[in-house]
């Protein structure tokens, strides 16, 4: 066994990566990372007590592309080891390969009931990425590197090479991707370029990357811990729990309560402005994309699916002697409109008009009540219906040439997105 075996083994058995009888499926490029690892798995399987498959996808980038697909599954069948292979449909990009090769892994491991996915990535890809995501202006959180370990697929993804140089694996059976040594997408000018270049003034600069990622992870090990003494329920967070907090914690509460949600893309900008919304008392509610909307109550801020909302209302024109019911005092002619909130709309209340969003702050409105029904006459705000009448309303209430309507608002059925268009 070689050195760099011995220290796969003792990696694999601290950190218990495999179950007794696991079924691990290796996503093999062909590359020496991914032939490195099979030949180790390979080589231990009997003591690791795991069985072992494979998964390849030829990309079709290369000529080489399908002797190297032809090559992968004769090895597999002279070992007598199961190989799954797809090809890359579609216009290439780095993100779409990407998402290809993983709804893939996903799909063979829920089909062939393969417990553990596994990828060769080693400590040159961590620095990479880390390097990747500081240029494109990444928060520290991402800056943790590559996890060793995630759930995936009603299983687990793990990378069992992230302690390993790229000089320590040892394959001597690989087929090289040319496109690697170019310089056409960001990851390559990174390898090829820019760390090169960064090496020469230091030449431990990769291992001090690497070590600066590991000391991040350790800082946010200590910042997720205070996190969880936070009062926290439903992935809701307190807001007075939040705000005894120092700024500087509350940034990082932040950062993790996204990380919850990794469909919402949120800019700097926008997690400053809404950092700055959360800490403002008043309640708050926006949409985040077409799926999510963020959402702060005087107890509590929380993400949820985006709704639509579809208020209905009673009418009557009788004293129904129910108390649910608003009485809303209007003129006897003008023509009478109901809508929903818009920009601008204003309300005359003690003698002063206000614009609603600034009367639902100062009443402390609800949200939900904020979606209630507008009543206009000749486009003069009259009620907000179980909420309050102005001062229109009121003034006509001893007269004797007005109209009454008992109002009660319901809200109706809310419908998401994805529902809506289905």
């Amino acid at each position: 066994m070689t050195p760099a075996q011995l220290k796969f083994l003792k990696i694999v058995t601290k950190e218990k990566y495999f179950a007794e009888n696991s079924k691990i499926l290796l996503a093999l490029s062909g590359g020496k990372d991914s032939m490195t690892l099979f030949n180790w798995l390979y080589e231990l399987r009997a003591k690791l007590h795991i069985e072992l498959g494979i998964a390849h996808i030829n990309h079709g980038l290369r000529p080489e592309s399908d002797f190297e697909e032809q090559a992968l599954r004769k090895m597999a069948s002279d070992l007598e080891i199961p190989i799954f292979v797809d090809r890359f449909t579609g216009e290439f990009t780095e993100q779409k390969a990407r998402e290809f090769r993983y709804h893939f892994f996903e799909k063979i491991m829920i089909a062939e009931n393969y417990d553990v996915l596994l990828t060769a990535h080693h400590q040159g890809d961590v620095v990479e990425t880390v390097l990747m995501r500081q240029i494109t202006g990444r928060p520290l959180r991402s800056l943790q590197g590559i996890a060793d370990c995630q759930p995936f697929a009603k299983g687990q993804l793990i990378r069992p090479l992230l302690k390993f140089t790229k000089e320590e694996l040892d394959a001597a059976v690989f087929y090289e991707d040319s496109t690697n040594q170019g310089v056409d997408y960001f990851r390559n000018r990174i390898r090829n370029q820019l760390i090169p270049e960064l090496t020469k003034e230091n030449p431990q600069f990769s291992q001090a990357i690497s070590d600066l990622s590991s000391e991040i992870k350790m800082a946010l090990t200590v910042i997720n811990q205070r996190i969880s003494e936070l009062e926290i329920i439903d992935k809701k967070i307190s807001y007075h729990k939040f705000i005894s907090q120092t700024k500087e914690l509350q940034h990082f509460i932040l950062q993790a309560f996204f990380a919850q949600y990794p469909e919402i893309k949120v800019s700097k900008k926008k997690f400053e402005e809404i950092l700055h919304i959360i800490r403002r008392p008043q309640q708050y509610s926006a949409q985040l994309n077409k799926d999510f909307q963020f959402v702060k109550t005087k107890d509590y801020f929380y993400i949820e699916k985006r709704r639509i909302i579809t208020p209905s209302l009673e009418i009557l024109s009788e004293n129904p002697n129910d108390a649910s019911f608003m009485e809303v005092y209007l003129p006897l002619e003008g023509r009478l409109e109901i809508r929903k909130r818009q920009p601008g709309d204003q309300i005359l209340i003690n003698g002063h008009h206000k614009k609603l969003r600034k009367f639902f702050i100062d009443n402390h409105v609800p949200l939900q009540a904020r979606e209630s029904p507008l009543i206009f006459v000749e486009k003069k705000l009259y009620a907000i219906v179980g909420v309050a009448c102005s001062d229109l309303s009121k003034a006509l209430k001893n007269d004797k040439i007005r109209r009454i309507l008992w109002v009660k608002p319901s809200i109706g059925e809310e419908i998401n997105d994805a529902r809506k268009k289905s």
